[in-house]
């Protein structure tokens, strides 16, 4: 029998984990485009679906980062996710302001995302050539996405599920799953913080939470796909 401690380890190491990790976000994009060609049933625009994109791209930009053992990549691989995070927070506020409030996304708005963007990859220059030492440097990039991941996350379980709730159909089960998404998310790096800061939690139970918000999240896109695949065909 295969030992639970040899799948989730006490520390971050390369294993099945990082395996099916990368698969979950690399197939969640591959669903995501294939979703994207039948866009007309869903009248969203283009921007969300840009976001989502970006949400799951640069997840997986950050997965292949397991990869690696340098610590300067490691701090280029939590960019990735910051961006990740950001991209995902910023495509369900979108979704919100569209399908609740009927609102126009504004320019400052769409502009926003962008900038942070931006500002991540300057701290982490800033902090170079600052003279900080390159393991102080990853911790403080750790926790920097680990608060850009809770922030967002939070915000992303108040908008799907107020969409979820105002949605039917496969709508409401596409909104719900990634609701539970960022409920894990948010469990997964509210653990990282603590444990970065104060008391150090078994990075075993971390990969456990972050193994779930891969689940949902692929199992989102799955519902998505085919929900506007099945609409498509009714139409045609």
């Amino acid at each position: 029998m295969i030992e639970i401690p040899f799948l989730y380890g006490a520390e971050e190491t390369i294993g099945i984990h990082v395996i099916l990790s990368n698969f979950f976000w690399w197939v969640s994009l591959i669903l995501v485009i294939s979703a994207y060609r039948n866009r007309h049933i869903w009248n969203v625009g283009e921007l969300p679906w840009f976001f989502l994109f970006m949400t799951f791209f640069f997840f997986g930009m950050r997965e292949l980062g397991h990869l690696t053992r340098s610590p300067i990549l490691d701090s280029v691989r939590y960019i990735f996710g910051m961006w990740s995070a950001t991209f995902m927070t910023y495509a369900m506020i979108f979704l919100f302001l569209q399908m609740n409030t009927r609102k126009t996304i504004s320019r400052p708005m769409i502009i926003l995302p962008f900038t942070l963007m931006f500002l991540f990859p300057i701290i982490l220059i800033f902090l170079i050539f600052s003279g900080t030492r390159i393991e102080d440097i990853k911790n403080i990039m750790s926790n920097i996405e680990n608060i850009v991941w809770i922030i967002g996350s939070s915000i992303t379980i108040y908008t799907t599920y107020i969409l979820g709730m105002k949605s039917t159909g496969g709508f409401n089960t596409f909104f719900m799953f990634f609701h539970f998404a960022a409920i894990f998310a948010l469990l997964w790096k509210f653990l990282g913080l603590i444990g970065n800061i104060s008391c150090p939690v078994p990075y075993s139970i971390r990969e456990i939470l972050e193994t779930l918000f891969g689940v949902f999240a692929i199992m989102s896109m799955i519902v998505l796909r085919k929900m506007l695949m099945k609409l498509s065909k009714r139409i045609s």
